[in-house]
């Protein structure tokens, strides 16, 4: 097939169209060279994942002291907590820990503590570790957090704790560490893992293992570890998925077993929630965990307590597991009702400020109504709508707290940073983050990072980009080809479902659908008219339905079987027509 220019615009995004392939090619090879997989070992790697990948390779730095302190203290049985996190890598780093130190001595004085996420806030804080203190903890480990908590590590010394300290988030700007007894992170700068991309319940399950490996006096742990720690894989596949880390290298290593082993994992919470999610039998995917497990066990979290979600996960008996289950899935339809509400005005409060038009590169707004737990997924969906970092504040007339998410090629982090006169405290990454500001500077923050946004974020970068694996023709989609893409899962960040480009294709039917109607549903013909029409469908894109009817059209999607007629299908990223629509 010929090359193509590099941009095209679609109605919705910014097309990056694949190069030259091969003639006679089959369409999982285009993808995988697309990908940069030519060498045949480099494909076998990625096509079979190998489980000595995470496990064998050379430990994180702190690792092994980190584990002989636990080891110690279990040995001693003095009492151990492990200090999480409210989102679902937390849950699960908390759960997998948790679970470990149990099979190693159920009698163990092991318990977890999780902040309140309005009332406490992200990591460590003096308040809780006085409170552990009192309560009797010797040892506290974090997970998921505590990277920058200097001044905490401090007072945890001070008051004669052993923190051990495992995260994944970007450590201070300063260069400054914890004073801890061990700290295991994967990408420390000079002491940067081989994979340094791990998510905090990767960390996790490493330092599991090797707490194994040391009680155990050998990479043979037994039959009962074992067991635990590929029940934690599951686990940790939830994490890390969830946390939308990339899913290459080990992290695809964890998500690949994690997920296949979820249907015959022994966790009795797992269970409990794959039934109330709604997923069936059968092997588990990506989409199960980002787009149902994850949001019930986020919500508990952003609208009640996540230390229900570590319940579930740990100590929860089958009945206790399933009202749990139920109740994490009330508090996610919950969750639903409250970020539509404020997606709606955040849309409007946008549009009115003038955030939307050309030369204000970013949304910043607040809100007294907000709910602090719901609006960085609200932020998420400005992003994807008008293509802007986008930042959204509840407001108690004393300070501003909130949540930021941004686009490619932008950091977030590192605007903030720029913009730290205007803030009390934030912490985060390049694509997310979160912020303390005073209500009354409120106003000169929203205009330092609009202003930092729009001077660093070209015009052309605010249109989301559509990467193209490949070129395909309507005779090459089949559900034997489609099979064969799946053998690509899991997909996710890092690894996105292959997206394939049909040209010169007419819209002979099109019709809305779904309960609200706003999902449209289409079939597409070829030119040749040599293959039956491809059914296809655009979630949220039903006001497109007149004006596309009949059109000629090039259209970006990723192929699927339909669940029901069993027929291949297209679930449409975008179309480009002749003359526009």
């Amino acid at each position: 097939m010929e090359s193509y220019p590099a941009d095209v615009k679609g109605l919705t995004k910014r097309w990056r169209l694949p190069g030259a392939t091969p003639e006679g090619m089959e369409l999982r090879d285009r993808i995988l060279q697309a990908r940069g997989l030519t060498d045949p070992e480099a494909i076998e790697a990625f096509l079979s994942p190998d489980l000595h990948e995470v496990t064998e390779p050379a430990p994180l730095a702190g690792i092994e002291e980190a584990a002989r302190i636990l080891a110690d203290s279990l040995e001693a049985h003095r009492p151990i907590v492990i200090y999480g996190d409210y989102d679902v890598d937390g849950i699960t780093a908390t759960s997998i820990l948790w679970h470990v130190m149990k099979t190693i001595d159920p009698e163990a004085p092991v318990s977890s503590y999780v902040p309140h996420r309005l009332e406490e806030g992200y990591g460590l804080n003096p308040e809780a570790i006085r409170s552990l203190a009192e309560d009797g903890a010797r040892t506290i480990i974090s997970v998921d957090c505590g990277i920058t908590a200097v001044e905490e590590a401090a007072l945890a010394r001070e008051l004669g704790l052993e923190l051990i300290i495992t995260d994944h988030h970007r450590a201070r700007d300063d260069g400054r560490l914890p004073d801890a007894a061990a700290i295991v992170h994967p990408g420390l700068p000079g002491q940067e893992h081989d994979f340094p991309e791990l998510a905090g319940a990767g960390v996790a399950w490493k330092v599991a293992l090797h707490l194994a490996r040391h009680v155990s006096g050998s990479s043979d742990v037994g039959a009962s570890l074992r067991n635990i720690l590929m029940d934690g894989l599951c686990l940790a596949a939830m994490g890390t998925i969830a946390d939308v880390m990339p899913l290459y290298g080990e992290n695809r290593v964890i998500a690949h077993y994690g997920l296949r082993h979820m249907e015959g994992c022994r966790n009795t919470g797992v269970q409990s929630l794959l039934d109330v999610s709604g997923t069936g039998s059968g092997k588990q995917d990506a989409q199960v965990v980002g787009f149902r497990m994850g949001p019930r066990l986020n919500a508990a979290g952003r609208m009640g307590h996540a230390r229900d979600a570590i319940e579930l996960f740990t100590t929860a008996d089958g009945p206790r597991a399933d009202e749990l289950a139920r109740t994490l899935s009330s508090l996610n339809r919950k969750r639903q009702e409250v970020e539509r509400s404020i997606l709606e005005q955040a849309k409007e409060m946008a549009v009115e400020q003038g955030m939307t038009e050309p030369g204000r590169h970013a949304i910043v707004l607040r809100h007294p109504d907000w709910h602090p737990g719901v609006v960085g997924i609200v932020c998420s969906r400005l992003v994807e709508l008008y293509g802007r970092p986008t930042i959204l504040m509840q407001d108690d007339g004393g300070q501003c707290r909130g949540s930021a998410r941004s686009i490619n090629g932008y950091s977030i982090h590192g605007a903030l940073a720029h913009c730290e006169e205007h803030i009390v405290t934030y912490g985060g990454h390049d694509m997310a983050a979160g912020m303390t500001v005073e209500s009354n500077c409120f106003d000169d923050f929203a205009e330092a990072i609009i202003s930092h946004a729009s001077e660093h974020i070209a015009p052309q970068d605010l249109m989301p980009e559509l990467k193209i694996d490949t070129e395909i023709m309507r005779l090459e989609i089949t559900n034997s080809a489609i099979m064969q893409l799946t053998e690509l899962r899991p997909f996710g960040r890092g690894n996105p479902a292959p997206r394939v480009l049909l040209r010169d294709m007419t819209i002979i039917h099109a019709v809305p659908f779904g309960k609200t109607s706003d999902h449209l549903k289409l079939k597409l013909k070829d030119e040749a008219g040599a293959a039956p029409p491809l059914e296809a469908i655009w979630w949220g894109q039903a006001e497109r339905c007149d004006a596309l009817r009949s059109r000629q059209v090039n259209v970006v999607g990723k192929l699927e079987i339909d669940d029901y007629s069993r027929r291949p299908c297209l679930v449409v990223d975008d179309l480009a027509c002749e003359g526009g629509v």
